[in-house]
């Protein structure tokens, strides 16, 4: 359960190599943005048959399904609020009590531009420098947290972090190998 007076935000992203495959990383920080935890899969590698028969829809399975549940189950830091960059995520608010929010900024870079039509039954809340889009039942919940995350230098960079934490890691399976 999430201490209201210490709350967490974590960063939830995954990284597809077609070399190493498909890895999830989570950040979790506190309210001035310092790491608390960080979690990292291994490489997924899906076999051809979980290619042919997921089809177009592997992507949501592994993110949504496979490597983001993997993470957030890992994590011993209570999370007060998961932020995601990729839409696949957002699947994710199905599966707990924490509230999972698509942060616009970050996922467009990737995704295109987030339009409302794209997110049915979504809100918009405003963190740091970032837009947040939440689902309409936890949009009050999720105003109200981030209030305690306006010392955050930025709510858009900690999806850089992971994705550097986890080209680190290949590399290092790389030279172990």
């Amino acid at each position: 359960m999430p201490d209201p007076t210490n709350p967490t935000i974590g960063y939830f992203t995954v990284v597809q190599d077609d070399r190493t495959g498909w890895t999830g990383g989570l950040l979790i920080l506190n309210r001035g943005g310092r790491p608390v935890e960080f979690q990292c899969t291994l490489p997924v590698r899906p076999s051809r048959a979980h290619e042919i028969l997921f089809g177009t829809t592997m992507r949501d399975h592994l993110i949504g399904e496979v490597i983001g549940p993997m993470l957030v189950t890992k994590c011993r830091t209570p999370l007060s609020l998961l932020c995601c960059d990729q839409i696949e995520s957002l699947s994710l608010n199905s599966r707990g009590e924490v509230p999972v929010a698509l942060v616009s900024e970050a996922a467009e870079g990737d995704e295109g531009p987030i339009t409302s039509d794209m997110l049915t039954g979504s809100s918009q809340v405003t963190l740091v420098n970032a837009t947040l889009h939440v689902p309409l039942e936890r949009a009050s919940a999720v105003e109200t947290l981030a209030k305690h995350f306006e010392d955050m230098p930025d709510a858009i960079e900690p999806f850089e972090r992971i994705r550097e934490a986890i080209r680190e890691a290949q590399s290092q399976i790389a030279r172990a190998a």
